[in-house]
Formats: C-alpha cells, structure tokens, sequence
C-alpha cells in the first residue's frame, strides 16, 4: 500500500503527445443539443457520446490521471441524470451562437480548478470542491433553456447526492480501470470488497431516491419535506381487558400520546430492544407515510450505523419463508451482492422497511388474510434472529384498515404509531396528550414556504385562499396539499366544497396545460384533453385489473383495443407504444421493473390509480344507463341488461373494490349532475335485480376462464354494483328499491358477498355499502351484521332475530315491525331509528344510541338497555317488563311506558 496521503488531480492536458481533452464544453454542448432534438427515451446515448468525445479513458495511466477521469465520468452521468429527469421543463431552442458562448465560459469558469485527492474524498465525496463550481455553471446551463432561477438551483443542488451514486456505480461498472487508485489511496471506499462496494451503492441509492424530481417539479421529496408528527395509544387503566376489549368503543379507553415520528424512531433503533424489534407506521392514503419511510431510510444510510434494506411491498413477493422472500428481491431489485437475511452472511445488525402492508393484498388471496400471514412470518424471523441479542429490526408502514385488521398481533406498547395530520385543529388537540407541544404548530405553513423556495412561485405561507376551514381537511393531508398546490399554481382558483376528485380534476387539467395544450410536449400531439385523460383512465384499470399499481405497455393496449380506444392511441407520434412509452414516463409514472419480458410502469402514488379508475367505473356507469335506455326505446339500438352486465364484469370483475376505490367513485358521482345520479340508481337497482334472477352472464366473456374463476370475477362484479348503487343512494339519500325475488335473496346475496371474516376487526367491505336501501320483509335471521352500516335502510317487517348487529349504523332507519328478539344491537347507532312496533324482547342494547328514536309500542322486555342513551326517545306504549337499565338512562325515559323496569 502507498504512503503517499493525496495527491493534486486536474485534467490531463497531453499524454504520449496524444491530446486528451476533458473538459466541460462538449458535455454541456451534447446535453444541449439532447434537449433541442428532444431526444426523451436515449440520454444514455448522450452521456455515453460525452464522455466518449471528451475523455479517453483507455490512455491515462497516472493516478492522477485515472482519478481525474473517474471524477469527471461521474459527473457526466449525474448531470445527464438530473437532466433527463427535468426535461419536461427545459424549453426554447437556444441561439446558436450565444449557446456556443455560454459553453466556452461555463467551461472556462471551470478549467483551471486543481483537484485534491486523499483519504477524505472517497469518505465524504460530496464535499469535492469542484462540485460547487459545477453546480453554478450547470445552473447558469439550465437557465439558458427556460429554467427559471430558483428552479435551476433546485435542480444543480441535487447533483453532489446524484455525483455520489454515480461515483459507485461507475467504480462498480469498470473496476479494472480504476485498480490503480486502490494502491494509492487506502480508505474504505477504495479497499472494499465486492459485497462492501455494492452495499455501499446501495445506501447511495437510498439517498438519492429522495432527491430524485417530483411530479413534473424541479424539486426531490428532500426539498419540500416536511418531519411528521405521529401519536400512539396507550391504554387508560381500571376496566377489566375482558370488558374493555369486548367493547366497540375503544377509542374512548385510549390516550393518544402525540411525538416526533422521526425522534421516535430513531430512539427505537438506539435502544435496539430485542423483545420490541418491530414498529407499525399506519396512515390513511396520502398520509405521508411512504415519504416519511423513504426519508427515514435515506437519513439512516448517511449515518451509517445501522444497514437498512428498503422493500416497497407492491415489488415483493411474499412466500412461507421471509428469507428467500427477502432474497428473491435483492435479487431482482437491488444493487446489492447478497441476502442480508442469509445467516452465513448476515450483517450484525440490520434495519428492514417494509412499506405499504396493504399492497400485499394484490397477490391473488385475501388481502386481510396475506397481510396477516406475512406480518405473522416477519415476527418469526424476528424472533429467531434476536434470540441472543438484536441483530434485526423491523419498521412496516400500511394503510389504516390493514393495520387495524392485524393490529391484534402487534401488543407492545408504542409499537403502532399513527402519523397526524400537518394541521390538527384546536378543538381536536382536547383529544391528544401533547406533553411538547407539537400540535400548536401547523406544518402547513413550512411545506409552503419550502414549496415556494424549491418551485421559486414566492410562497412564504399557505395562501389565504387556501387558509378556510372547508380545506383545512385537505391542506393538512401532504399529498392532498401538494396537490392543491400543483392545481392551485396553474389555475389560481380551487374548488369550494373540498371534494377530493375536483382537486384532482383540477390536477389533470392543470398538467395537460402546462405542458401539452399547445402541443409542445412530443409525446401527445393533436390530442384533446377529454382524449388525454379518457387514456389515462384505461392505464389505472389496466393497473388495477393487475396488482393495483403497476402495468405493462402491452397490457395498456390490450386495454384501449377492448375499449376502441385504438384510433387514440395512433395519435401518437412515432409508434404507439412508444408513444405509450413516453407519456408514462411524462405523467405520474415510473418504470418498476420487468413482468414476462416487458418493461412495468406505475402510478407514483397509488392514488392517481384510484382516482382515475373511479372515473372510468363513473363513465360506465353513463353508457350502461345510456345504452339500456336505448334499448327501451329501440329493440334494434342498444344493449340488454345481459349485454350490460357483461361489460360490467369485465370492467369490474377482474379485482375487488375496497373502501380507498369506493372513496374516489362517491366523490365522482356527487359531482354529476343530480338527476342523472337519481336515474343511475334506478337503472343499478333494476341490474342487481335481474342478476339475481338469472345469474351474472359469465359464458359470455371471450375468452372464458375456468369455474372457480369466472366465480371469483362475478363477486366482484356483484360487489362493485352493489357499490356504486350505495354511491349513488347516499347522494341522492333516497332508499334503492331493488326487487327482491324473494325474501331470502338478500341474505343469501350479502352472505356469498361477505365470505368468512379472518378476525374479529377484519373489516368487511359490503357491510358498509347497505345504506339506504329497501330490504322491507328480508329474512334475516342470525345474520353477520358486526358494524354494518344501514344507515337510512328500510327494514320494515324484516326478520332480523338473533341477528349481531354490533357496533351498526342504523341511523334514521325505519325498523318498524321488524323482529329483532335476541338480536345484538351493543353499541349500535340507532339515532332516529324508527322502532315503531319492534320486536326487541331480550335484545342486546347496552350501550347503544336511541337518542330521538321511535320507540313506540315496541317490546323491550328483557331487554338489555345498560348504559344505552334514551335522551328524548318515544317510548309511549313500550313494553319493558323485565328490561335491564342502569341509573342514569333511567331518567331519560319518557312517561307512558306500560311497565316500571327492574333496575
């Protein structure tokens, strides 16, 4: 090993009278040309041309020399790296001339600068000088091609972290070249072995994910991110666990403890607690959650304590065995040389970050039932691995509903944690301990003014058009911020009534205009906005007939061919499947991966996807009434109702609807026209009605699948029916007057819908989607109906005996006549409930709501009415012999009961 500590590197003038030219002219000059011929899918041609035509890199020998070509190939693949990524935002074609002058001096400003290499470099590679030259003169480029100020130095103070990855990939990629530097610098960078080197690319990599453009922004995550603030649950005491966990209302026995998210965190992996080695991040879509564990991973690799591995679930494959699970996907998706899980190479300690718990759903099971089974695995292995000391920790990020659904396995104390809001209101701080104070302050206002920093738009404060209570919902989720500030900065304007699919309405039109109303973007030329977005609709189903986020181009124009999409897709220019190609990578896409020897691309937040299949469902929903009212009028026009629910499950059978879907298509029926919503819900009840008769018309799908299949895809298609007949029953808050065949239909409808729950919290997606609905006289008896929502429901007459009803909505729905003896209605909300003439003897009511519900001449002997709110309840000729009431509700009973209770 060599001595010498350093030695001065510059670029090498002449060697064996041969010139070598290495300076910054050409590159700047290629990347220029790159962009004026819009080159889009081929800068790695451009980076492979700038080298090649200013470095000679079989010549150089010296140290000094190599050094200096390794330096500044790197450079090269990092600049043409944030370039390619922002070149939605260069424009203009530059004079060429004053392009030929701005080179020289961005080159001139740069050509005498001496290098220094020693030990520190390869340590701490983004403190080389001659970065912050280049940052400048790379800025001063980007200015040139219509970059604004604050845009171009958001983008050239990325470079030293794209400058580091690069530095390891090309070391990575020719080690022979750079041998030589091995001998005369001993650092850990240089002496690393093979699996060291890829582990440090890799922990590169992690960094630069986060400073990698957003959107179509010149800023990374890095930028604008602000830290997130979280609250455990911890149990208050003095109720027996066997009373408190049979109770619905949990929450009202919990204190959420509010903390730093990070600072928490990071206490966690200090401490390194071998018996609470595994941590729950849980947020709602939009939450922040992905970003916070992208940033946490990012943070953690720089300091360099602990080695983390970073797994976005929806690119993993679970399996019986989290060790080959875990192998299978270095393998596939990292730069990494072994499985850090392998015990014969194991690291000593290791982080693991699972993020998105719920994207484990889209694998062909159950989602509760595969994220129960992975979550279960993960905890063996964590176990086996800490059985001395702990030497793996492991953080899982999910949507709420998951988590919740498997919340029984994680019982430590603090080990969920729920991530806040920006922004928490002062009368819902009442309902946390803040012991620091943290939610006094609202995050709104430092994202916005790091937004207008990074995106140079001058914001130094949420807006005051912005700052109204109706919005504050919104601006205080990241995504939903951030894409009201995406909407709000092109459009100036912003939808009053905060519903969710107009902001993103307002998103789509604002991103069509900012780059393709004038065709100035190549990868769409003579297409309309409606064309635009109706595209891009059958991308999110083509996505979510897959794993729910990720597709193939091929898949894309299997889709639109289905749909006579085709004639759009030849708009394109060039091919179309380059043109495909191009507004994936144009939108809010990203490549994945390979899936059957073809490039994948996804949506960069899952809820693009939602939004855009629920609009797609919405449309359907259009043409079947449409096409069905034709028909009506014309036997030769337009389909039957076989025709329509063959294109319904093929629009919806493939994947079942959840909560997050059914969200997104509420949000886009309340902004339809009023009537046509009230038609849609006649045409949907009169569907559900005859597919009930005859069945859903599988044998007509080309080509057909197997029984068990065909099954599968008809639930689901029964499902989402269901589903969007309740979107449009709570706008119109008119009852669904479905016909049923015969009374037993419904029963043995919602029982083939419902399928066995996986646990007690397991949440079932259709026993929310019963609201307003007609099930006068239904038989049904000892029903599933733990938290159903029948909200407004007509349930006249309807056999409901010994039925669990626990925890159920009933509000303002109309129970009279019904037999609900022996029924369990514990905690059930019955507010308004008409229970004129119900049968309740020995019914379970402890607890529930009765506020203003109809009780008259109802039969309550027996009855369970311990802690149940009777407050201004009818209760004129209820019968109550025998009913057991506490104290207190005592006093809410109404005088005409026909008999004293036994207290």
């Amino acid at each position: 090993m060599s001595n010498i500590s350093g030695f001065s590197v510059s670029k090498p003038v002449a060697l064996w009278n041969k010139p070598i030219k290495a300076d910054f002219k050409e590159l700047f000059k290629s990347l220029g040309k790159g962009v004026i011929d819009g080159v889009l899918g081929k800068w790695e041609e451009v980076a492979k041309d700038a080298v090649e035509a200013t470095a000679a890199l079989g010549i150089a020998t010296a140290p000094e020399e190599v050094a200096w070509l390794l330096i500044y190939r790197s450079l090269v693949e990092a600049i043409v790296s944030l370039v390619k990524g922002n070149q939605e935002l260069l424009f203009a074609e530059p004079n060429q001339s004053d392009f030929e002058l701005l080179c020289d001096r961005l080159n001139h400003s740069l050509e005498s600068i001496e290098l220094h290499i020693d030990q520190d470099f390869f340590s701490r590679p983004k403190d080389l000088p001659i970065l912050e030259a280049i940052k400048t003169a790379f800025a001063d480029w980007l200015k040139y091609f219509s970059v604004n100020q604050a845009q171009a130095l958001t983008i050239s103070h990325r470079l030293p972290t794209y400058f580091v990855y690069a530095l390891h990939e090309e070391w990575a990629k020719h080690p022979e070249k750079y041998a030589c530097l091995k001998e005369e610098l001993d650092t850990p960078f240089t002496q690393a072995n093979e699996r060291e080197q890829s582990c440090q690319r890799y922990l590169a990599w992690l960094q630069k994910q986060v400073d990698e453009p957003m959107f179509l922004e010149a800023f990374g995550l890095k930028q604008v991110y602000v830290p997130l603030h979280a609250y455990y649950k911890q149990k208050v005491g003095g109720e027996k666990e066997e009373e408190f966990e049979r109770r619905m209302r949990e929450d009202e026995k919990y204190q959420r403890i509010v903390l730093d998210l990070e600072t928490e965190l990071e206490a966690w992996l200090e401490k390194g607690d071998r018996h609470d080695a595994i941590r729950v991040i849980s947020g709602g879509p939009g939450s922040g959650k992905s970003s916070f564990v992208k940033i946490f991973a990012a943070n953690q690799a720089e300091k360099g304590k602990i080695p983390v591995l970073f797994i976005p679930l929806h690119h993993f494959e679970p399996s019986n065995d989290l060790v080959e699970a875990v192998g299978k996907f270095v393998r596939d998706d990292t730069s990494l040389r072994h499985n850090p899980l392998d015990k014969h190479k194991a690291d000593s300690r290791l982080l693991i970050i699972f993020d998105g718990l719920d994207e484990l759903a889209m694998q062909g099971k159950i989602a509760t039932e595969i994220a129960q089974q992975f979550v279960r695995e993960v905890q063996r292995k964590v176990e086996r691995f800490n059985v001395r000391e702990t030497c793996l920790q492991v953080l899982i990020s999910g949507r709420e509903l998951v988590v919740q659904a498997n919340s029984s396995d994680f019982r430590q104390p603090q080990q969920i944690l729920h991530i806040l809001p920006y922004f928490v209101t002062e009368d819902e701080r009442k309902n946390y301990i803040d012991d620091q104070k943290l939610l006094q302050q609202d995050q709104r206002q430092i994202w916005w003014q790091k937004y207008g920093n990074a995106s140079g738009r001058g914001y130094d404060c949420l807006p005051e058009e912005l700052n109204r209570n109706n919005l504050t919902e919104i601006t205080a989720q990241p995504l939903l911020n951030y894409l009201v500030a995406l909407s709000f900065d092109q459009q100036k304007k912003f939808p009053t009534d905060g519903n969710l699919n107009a902001i993103y309405a307002n998103l789509l039109t604002a991103v069509y205009q900012r780059g393709w109303a004038d065709h100035q973007h190549p990868a769409i030329h003579g297409i309309e906005e409606k064309d635009f977005v109706r595209i891009l609709e059958e991308i999110a189903l083509a996505s979510w007939h897959g794993d729910g986020r990720t597709t193939t181009v091929r898949e894309i124009e299997a889709h639109c061919e289905h749909s006579s999409l085709k004639s759009l897709l030849d708009k394109f220019q060039e091919s179309a499947k380059l043109g495909v190609t191009r507004l994936l990578t144009a939108f809010y896409f990203r490549e994945s991966g390979v899936k059957e020897q073809e490039k994948t691309f996804e949506f960069t937040h899952k809820s693009f996807g939602e939004y855009l299949t629920a609009k797609r469902i919405v449309r359907e929903v259009r043409l079947i009434h449409k096409k069905l009212k034709d028909r009506q009028n014309d036997p030769d026009e337009g389909w039957d109702e076989r025709e329509a629910l063959k294109r319904w499950a093929i629009l919806c059978g493939a994947s079942p609807m959840d909560e997050y879907l059914f969200k997104f298509v509420a949000d886009e029926i309340r902004l339809q026209n009023a009537s046509d919503v009230s038609n849609w819900q006649q045409t949907l009840c009169h569907l559900i009605a005859f597919m009930l008769r005859h069945g859903m018309p599988m044998e007509r799908l080309n080509p057909r699948s197997d029984f068990q299949e065909e099954n599968r895809q008809a639930r689901n298609a029964e499902e989402a029916l269901l589903a969007v007949l309740n979107a449009c029953a709570r706008v119109t808050k008119t009852v669904s007057k479905i016909q049923w065949h015969t009374r037993e239909a419904f029963g043995i409808w919602i029982s083939r819908l419902q399928g066995q729950r996986i646990n007690t919290y397991a949440h079932v997606f259709c026993l929310n989607c019963l609201s307003f609905l007609n099930l006068q006289g239904c038989v049904l008896v000892l029903k599933d109906f733990f938290g159903v929502n029948l909200e407004g429901a007509n349930l006249v007459q309807a056999n409901l005996v010994q039925a669990n009803l626990q925890g159920a909505n009933l509000q303002g729905a109309n129970l009279a006549g019904a037999n609900l003896q022996g029924a369990n209605l514990e905690w059930a909300i019955l507010y308004e409930a008409n229970l004129e003439g119900a049968n309740l003897q020995g019914a379970n009511l402890e607890g529930a709501n009765l506020e203003w519900a109809i009780l008259y001449e109802a039969n309550l002997e027996g009855a369970n009415l311990e802690g149940a709110n009777l407050e201004e309840a009818n209760l004129e000729g209820t019968i109550l012999e025998g009913a057991n009431f506490d104290g207190e509700n005592l006093e809410d009973l109404n005088e005409g009961s026909d008999s004293d209770s036994d207290e």
